[in-house]
């Protein structure tokens, strides 16, 4: 093992599997069952999606860190659109965000990611870190990691150092032993650097680094080998 690694972070989506077309099968089931409940519904733009947020976040800051509380209050508003009744309205909410959450975990890993978890975790400590609200127990990896740290649980979204503090605290371990991977420039990269632990770049698209104010990382674009390249950089 490295010596100077002893504990890998990682992001969860679009680092373990491609979020998107989860995201999309997931919206598209809830508003389906919310519809077979109460009707058509206008469900409105991204831009729409965009500003109520907003105005959620001046009213309640929670909104911007909590996702799952964000949805919540989403589709509550949407319901109340054609229900009047408080606890019926209340009620088909909460089945609909359990069928959303349901059918968020349900992803596809891109290739070999399981098999190096696997190994990294019998050589490394290993952690999540996330922005959203993906469950490792739901999914079924919890057991190659000590810890999944959500935007809700630090009050703060990445590219914030919460996370990166939160984990060096539960790892008790300096910042320079730790590793963090993930896909995002920002909230990965450029958090993890500022924070003052290590980075990997998970690149599968080729994007040009830049970041004129960030030093780029080394960069992987597919899971396979992963564990000897970590070996082969932080030896």
């Amino acid at each position: 093992m490295s010596e100077k690694i002893k504990a890998i972070t990682f992001d969860l989506d679009d680092t373990f599997w491609d979020v998107k077309p989860v995201l999309i099968n997931a919206e598209m089931k809830t508003r389906k069952f919310i519809e077979d409940k109460i009707g058509k519904l206008e469900w409105g733009s991204w831009e729409e999606f965009k500003l109520i947020r907003e105005k959620l976040i001046i009213e309640d800051a929670s909104y911007e860190f909590d996702v799952g509380k964000l949805r919540k209050k989403l589709l509550l508003m949407k319901i109340q659109e054609r229900v009047s009744d408080e606890e019926t309205a209340n009620e088909l909410s909460e089945s609909a965000f359990q069928l959303f959450f349901q059918e968020r975990n349900k992803v596809e890993f891109f290739p070999s990611v399981l098999d190096e978890i696997e190994k990294l975790s019998q050589i490394y400590k290993l952690g999540c870190l996330t922005n959203g609200n993906a469950n490792i127990q739901i999914i079924g990896i919890s057991k190659f990691f000590k810890f999944n740290i959500s935007s809700k649980d630090v009050s703060a979204n990445k590219p914030s150092e919460n996370h990166f503090h939160k984990a060096i605290e539960l790892l008790g371990i300096s910042k320079e032993e730790l590793l963090h991977i993930g896909d995002h420039k920002i909230n990965d990269m450029h958090g993890a650097i500022s924070y003052g632990v290590q980075a990997l770049w998970f690149n599968p698209n080729k994007e040009i680094w830049d970041l004129e104010d960030v030093e780029k990382p080394p960069e992987f674009s597919t899971w396979q080998g992963l564990t000897e390249k970590i070996d082969s950089l932080y030896s």
